[in-house]
C-alpha cells in the first residue's frame, strides 16, 4: 500500500462488501501529495462509489474514499485519459452546508445507501454510495445491513468534522 502504518491499518480494515477496487496505490500517494494530506492525519477509509450527479444510475467505479480532517478524498489512483494527471475528486467541508444519509431501492432488487454533501443553494458537492444487490430465492437482508453499516460508520467519522 502506502508504507505508512497507521493509513494501510485503515485500508486493510475497510470492510470490503460488494465494491472492491485495486487501485494504483502510486497514484493513491499522488492524490494525497496534490492535496496536502498526509496518510498519518487520515481520519478514515471505505470502499464506495463516488458520484458528483443526482442520478440514481450506477454509473461510477469503486473508489477508496479517505476521510481526513478538511474534508474527503475518492480516488483509485488511476490516471486521466487526456492530461495524464491523478484521477480523483474531493469534498472540502467547509463548502458543505448540509449533508446527511439518503438511500434509494429500486423495485428490481438493487439499492444504495449513500452521504449526500451538498453546499449553497443545495447544490450537489458529492455522494458516496454503498451498494447492495438482492438475492433472487435467498436472504438480502445481510448484505443490505453491510452496505448500511458501512455508511452509518463513516456518517459517525464525518459529523463531528463538519
Amino acid at each position: 500500500m502506502l508504507g505508512d502504518s497507521s493509513f494501510d491499518d485503515l485500508v486493510t480494515k475497510a470492510p470490503v462488501n460488494l465494491q472492491q477496487s485495486s487501485p494504483d496505490w502510486g497514484g493513491v500517494t499522488a492524490a494525497l501529495q496534490a492535496e496536502g494530506i498526509t496518510p498519518s492525519s487520515v481520519l478514515a477509509v471505505s470502499w464506495c462509489d463516488f458520484s458528483s450527479a443526482n442520478i440514481e444510475a450506477n454509473i461510477d467505479p469503486t473508489i477508496l474514499a479517505v476521510v481526513y480532517p478538511a474534508g474527503i478524498l475518492a480516488t483509485a489512483g488511476k490516471r486521466k485519459m487526456m492530461g495524464g494527471g491523478i484521477k480523483y475528486s474531493t469534498i472540502a467541508f467547509q463548502r458543505c452546508k448540509t449533508y446527511g444519509p439518503t438511500e434509494y431501492v429500486d423495485n428490481r432488487g438493487y439499492g444504495k445507501y449513500c452521504i449526500d454533501f451538498c453546499g449553497a443553494g443545495s447544490v450537489l458537492l458529492g455522494r458516496l454510495e454503498w451498494d447492495w444487490k438482492g438475492k433472487r430465492f435467498g436472504d438480502s437482508r445481510p448484505q443490505m445491513l453491510a452496505a448500511a453499516e458501512e455508511r452509518d460508520r463513516i456518517l459517525e467519522v464525518v459529523t463531528p468534522l463538519i
